[in-house]
């Protein structure tokens, strides 16, 4: 195991913006995590666990060890439908392998850019899709104990795009290992609009529906190697019916999802920031995608600071017009 001093970030965050690590480290199985854990803590160095960098926002260098997981492996448990995968395995090809062994569930859930670390952290969602429908467990490393604890889907605390592990359990947890309950049993999940109105069958196959996903996503999100984002920067709001309602005084033809809940739906952020004018529109070296108003880009020259400040007068825009909170998806580092 090598730490490296003073490392450069930009290829490691899919914004593609400037950013040092005063420390970093590559790893490659248990033994190597527990060991960048010991040399934090014998240097009284913050943590950052970092995967493809695909969720983060790099606002300033970072003075502590970044520790890049690069730890892979597969496991299938065909008697159970289940498979088990290390935390460095990139999720879109994990997609893809299910889709070749007849495992379904998470076709919906292609092309979300990261490592399979990151997954359960996020409860990565999309097309009507969310991950925590499919944990079975997830192994976590204490960093303050070094042992590995197991948790049941219960125990992950999943919410919208969050977890025991996004909020305090990130601050002692390394997630290390993802088992996921599959289904042999071929049943879409087509009730996202755009994902059915995209579809040519009314009984899709699971590759159908895949490369239905891949399609819309492509067309709709830039690629991160051509043009630097990290997906959508901001959440979909919930809102209680009673917010609602007093929108749709205003805004008749505001757009919702449902969440499940009987008192809340869910508003797109893209039409929010769309209609608040920022859609395409460029500030300094940041921008907004042309194709997507979720999507925040670096044509090129932006810094994190470039993009935050961008990111902050898009949601004091949309406070201002629609008196809505806008949260980031995007981690800020």
């Amino acid at each position: 195991m090598e730490i490296h001093q003073k490392f450069d970030l930009k290829e490691y965050n899919t914004f593609g913006v400037a950013a040092t690590a005063a420390h970093f480290v590559h790893i490659y199985n248990e033994t190597d995590l527990r060991s960048a854990l010991n040399y934090a803590s014998r240097f009284n160095l913050s943590v950052l666990i970092l995967g493809m960098g695909s969720n983060l926002l790099f606002t300033r260098d970072f003075n502590g060890l970044v520790i890049q997981i690069a730890w892979r492996g597969i496991e299938w448990s065909e008697d159970f439908d289940r498979v088990t995968v290390s935390c460095g395995e990139n999720w879109h090809d994990l997609v893809i392998q299910c889709l070749n062994k007849g495992l379904h569930g998470i076709e919906n859930l292609a092309l979300i850019p990261g490592n399979v670390g990151a997954a359960p952290i996020q409860n990565i969602g999309a097309y009507g899709v969310e991950l925590s429908e499919f944990i079975y467990e997830v192994k976590a490393l204490d960093k303050r104990t070094g042992e590995i604890t197991k948790f049941d889907n219960k125990r992950c605390e999943f919410t919208y795009r969050g977890s025991f592990f996004k909020g305090e359990g990130g601050e002692h947890f390394v997630v290390t290992e993802i088992t996921l309950q599959l289904t042999r049993t071929w049943k879409p999940n087509i009730n996202y609009e755009a994902l059915r109105k995209a579809l040519t069958s009314e009984k899709p196959s699971p590759q159908q529906v895949f490369d239905t996903v891949c399609n819309i996503r492509q067309s709709k999100l830039p690629d991160p190697g051509k043009l630097g984002n990290a997906g959508s920067f901001f959440k979909n709001p919930v809102l209680s019916n009673e917010k609602l309602t007093s929108l749709q005084e205003i805004f008749a033809n505001i757009p919702v999802f449902d969440t499940g809940k009987s008192n809340f739906v869910k508003v797109p952020a893209a039409w929010l920031v769309e209609k608040a004018g920022w859609k395409g529109r460029r500030r300094g070296n940041a921008a907004v995608s042309t194709n997507h108003a979720l999507v925040l880009v670096n044509p090129g020259k932006a810094s994190g600071q470039d993009i935050l400040a961008l990111a902050q007068d898009i949601s004091s825009s949309v406070q201002e017009k629609f008196g809505i909170t806008l949260e980031p998806e995007v981690r800020l580092i």
